[in-house]
């Protein structure tokens, strides 16, 4: 049985992945830390150095703390669900490479859907058939 070259791989889509723009994982990870931080730990953020960020955020944890928390575990769990659906979109996009399917997974779950949405709109190249 002869193998496979990594020139091959890459030509069927067996190995496709694209990393999300920079500028959304920035703005991801900042907001799943600081929604982490005024869920888990209220009292140590410096709200008079923050500004007007600082005041908004006073305002949550005084008055809507619970719901940030709810909001807090639901954005993680939706980070998970995309994760796992990715690994199976991967799967029937034809990207069979599993170092590659893990690499969808792990940025889905941690960046969302913008990795999802590269997942979702990735069109694989039609296989001719002779």
């Amino acid at each position: 049985m002869a193998g496979v070259s990594g020139a091959e791989r890459l030509r069927d889509g067996s190995c496709h992945f694209q990393r999300s723009r920079l500028i959304w994982m920035i703005a991801i990870a900042f907001g799943m830390v600081v929604l982490g931080w005024v869920s888990h730990f209220p009292s140590t953020i410096p709200y008079s150095y923050l500004g007007v960020f600082g005041t908004f955020l006073n305002y949550l944890v005084e008055n809507h703390h619970k719901w940030v928390c709810y909001g807090f575990w639901v954005s993680w769990l939706i980070h998970v669900v995309e994760a796992f659906y990715g690994v199976k979109m991967c799967q029937s996009k034809g990207i069979t490479d599993p170092a590659v399917q893990f690499h969808w997974f792990l940025q889905t779950l941690l960046f969302g859907y913008a990795s999802f949405g590269l997942l979702v709109s990735y069109k694989p190249a039609v296989k001719k058939q002779y």
